[in-house]
């Protein structure tokens, strides 16, 4: 059986205290995380299958995740819709495209492998379409209204994320699976899904970590930590209404956040893991960022994002219950494209932040 060491633990015990005056909660941690997941978010993995370059040229551009900011991890994050089949196949009946997905992660992986990064972790984003009851695009937002579409839903989700865990066996440097990404309804609605899900995936591939990707509005109603190596968390949460707060307001702004993260990671015994983090660079940017528009090159703050990242580092990194996190997000760029840094979007290339985060993942 190979061996994964991901991180190490240390056994100790420690109070798990507030920021806000020193109250103790009635818990202790046991859990110290002492190697960080210092880690970079992927989202066109397209770009590194349907590219026009050779191989060796996306290697390149890979090559730069690890060169600009010191990231040791990857977390590729495909983009998968479900399909209604129910005409072909009445009179229910949905389908991830399985096959085809699996066939372009392995030939994603081994470039991403060959860029220098030997630590992956693969956080598939699943959409709905239209057979949800909620049609608001979101898809935290979905979910359907009878038995039976929900059991071929969740047949079709299993197949799905069992095969990217299958993928553990051919790549030893796939470590880590999240098996859903802020999907509120869908968690709250049927939990017992998920926790069957994970125990298959966990009797089957024993060596591969399991977390889950809750929204920063979903984290608290998560019924099924206890089952995970990991709390998840994407923490999107809106900070400060000002366009361009200080480091400090912002540090404020996340005490809060962070003694109720505090009290979850003790109250489960599992470390937190930001599945995704990251500020846009924009007015405001520290506020409702989904709220701000499309992304363009008018109206860009790279201050608000700087003092966001900063503050972030300052009040979680050291945190010995905090295993990591994955920034959102590296740009994968090919084909002659030139990157433009003065957007106002997640993406960190090139801009000030990016130096922040190689200080940051230097440690």
């Amino acid at each position: 059986m190979r061996k994964i060491l991901l991180f190490s633990i240390v056994i100790i015990l420690f109070g798990c205290s507030k920021d806000d005056g020193g109250n103790s909660s009635v818990c202790s941690n046991s859990l110290e995380v002492t190697d960080k997941i210092n880690g970079g978010s992927i989202l066109q993995t397209w770009k590194l299958v349907h590219g026009r370059n050779t191989a060796s040229e996306d290697i390149i551009r890979t090559i730069d995740l690890v060169q600009k900011t010191n990231a040791s991890w990857v977390s590729l994050s495909p983009g998968i819709g479900i399909s209604d089949k129910s005409e072909q196949f009445p009179p229910v009946r949905y389908e991830f495209p399985v096959s085809a997905e699996i066939e372009k992660m392995k030939v994603i992986i081994p470039k991403i492998i060959n860029s220098g990064i030997t630590n992956i972790m693969l956080k598939p984003l699943t959409s709905f379409g239209d057979i949800g009851v909620n049609n608001s695009g979101f898809w935290g937002d979905f979910y359907v209204d009878t038995e039976e579409k929900w059991k071929e839903v969740e047949s079709a989700y299993t197949d799905l994320f069992y095969e990217f865990a299958n993928l553990s066996n051919e790549f030893p440097e796939v470590k880590l699976l999240s098996v859903g990404n802020e999907l509120k309804e869908f968690t709250t609605r049927r939990p017992e899904f998920f926790k069957v899900l994970i125990l298959k995936i966990k009797a089957d591939f024993p060596d591969l970590q399991l977390t889950y990707a809750a929204n920063w509005n979903e984290y608290q109603s998560v019924s099924f930590w206890d089952d995970l190596d990991f709390i998840g968390v994407n923490p999107y949460f809106p900070l400060i209404n000002k366009e361009t707060p200080t480091v400090d307001e912002v540090k404020q702004a996340l005490v809060p956040i962070k003694n109720d993260l505090t009290e979850l990671s003790c109250s489960n015994q599992k470390p937190i893991l930001f599945t995704e983090y990251g500020y846009r660079s924009i007015d405001f940017g520290a506020w409702e960022a989904w709220n701000l528009g499309d992304v363009t090159t008018s109206n860009h703050n790279f201050e608000t994002q700087n003092n966001a990242y900063i503050a972030f580092y300052d009040v979680f990194w050291g945190e010995d219950w905090v295993a990591g996190g994955f920034f959102w997000e590296w740009k994968v760029l090919f084909n002659g494209e030139v990157n433009n840094p003065n957007e106002n979007g997640w993406t960190i290339n090139d801009k000030p932040v990016e130096e922040i985060i190689r200080d940051q993942y230097k440690g």
